[in-house]
């Protein structure tokens, strides 16, 4: 019914507008689909390089380093052959230890990304993971998930599960048999009792996501808006001359044929095999008129013959009427 009210020309430019704004929907959601797999692609390269990171620390099992007084698990004094009379200080600090430094180094840093790790039973208070790890070390384990991720207010936040391996079980098996400085440091209470192959807990990323909207919008220039309207504008251009203004014109044809007057339909140019619709129409409109007007001319002819025959029955009738008087 709604239809019947507006005009094929408003229809197709209401019909043009939801098109484009279907369009425009689908193409904001596959681009945050691309977008959403290219911050976990983003996440996975940082797991990978933290992972990386204490895979090298573990190779010896501590890392030695001068500076480092404020946060070591044990130090030693090391005195150089050519200055035996100095003595240097190292500290060392386990794979555990060094990537949390690692971390903070880089939340420090202008990298967008950010990392730490974190567990259910974690060692240095420092670590105690947030909502969401919490979230993400209860459903890997609940559901053996090898990852997890979530947008956390305007963030994206990725967690991989890292499982003990038997270097790490020197630390963090039986507390009686790990090393006095650890002990020292972190006590026995927590992080202890695992066995390798057990979730050691998870390397969180998080990564500020952008407004994908203003994002989407702010692709497209002065350039790209006009090539959309000038799109818009000739398929318009093309819809009103090809179909509306021929329709149109066959309309008013039509009922000028309908009230007997004549009209003229030049369809000389319009080969008969014409694949195009409203050269068809054209056509079938043209045989339309003829038929019309040769019936129109029969009704004519058949019109003027009763008209003769009914004068010929009134003038018999007049002669035969002149006869009886006289007899």
């Amino acid at each position: 019914m709604f239809g019947k009210r507006l005009s094929i020309s408003t229809q197709f430019v209401l019909l043009l507008m939801c098109v484009l704004a279907l369009n425009a929907g689908a193409f904001f959601l596959l681009l945050k689909n691309v977008y959403m797999q290219e911050l976990r692609a983003q996440a996975q390269t940082v797991v990978a390089n933290v992972d990386a990171f204490g895979s090298w620390v573990a190779q010896t099992g501590r890392v030695w380093v001068r500076d480092g007084q404020d946060s070591f698990l044990g130090q030693m004094d090391v005195h150089p052959v050519d200055t035996p009379n100095q003595t240097i200080t190292f500290y060392s600090k386990n794979p555990a230890l060094a990537q949390r430094e690692f971390s903070e180094t880089v939340a420090a840093s202008e990298s967008p990304a950010k990392f730490r790790m974190t567990s259910q039973n974690v060692m240095n208070p420092a670590n105690t993971p947030d909502a969401f790890e919490s979230r993400a070390l209860n459903n890997i384990q609940s559901f053996d998930l090898p990852e997890f991720f979530e947008t956390v207010g305007g963030e994206y936040r990725y967690a991989k599960p890292v499982f003990h391996t038997e270097a790490c079980i020197v630390c963090h098996g039986n507390a009686a048999n790990a090393p006095r400085d650890v002990l020292t440091r972190y006590g026995s209470d927590n992080g202890f009792g695992f066995e390798a192959g057990d979730l050691a807990g998870i390397i969180s990323v998080t990564i500020p996501q952008r407004n994908l909207l203003a994002g989407t919008v702010s692709l497209f220039g002065m350039v790209e808006i006009a090539a959309i309207a000038l799109s818009i504008l000739v398929i318009l251009w093309f819809v009103r001359r090809t179909i509306i203004q021929p329709v149109g014109e066959l309309t008013q044809m039509a009922d000028t044929i309908s009230k007997g007057q004549e009209t003229e339909l030049d369809v000389s140019s319009i080969p008969l095999n014409s694949r195009n619709e409203i050269d068809q129409l054209k056509l079938a409109t043209s045989r339309m008129k003829t038929s019309f007007n040769l019936s129109i001319r029969k009704v004519k002819e058949a019109r003027a013959a009763a008209q003769q025959a009914i004068k010929v029955a009134k003038s018999l009738k007049a002669q035969q009427a002149e006869q009886n008087k006289k007899g």
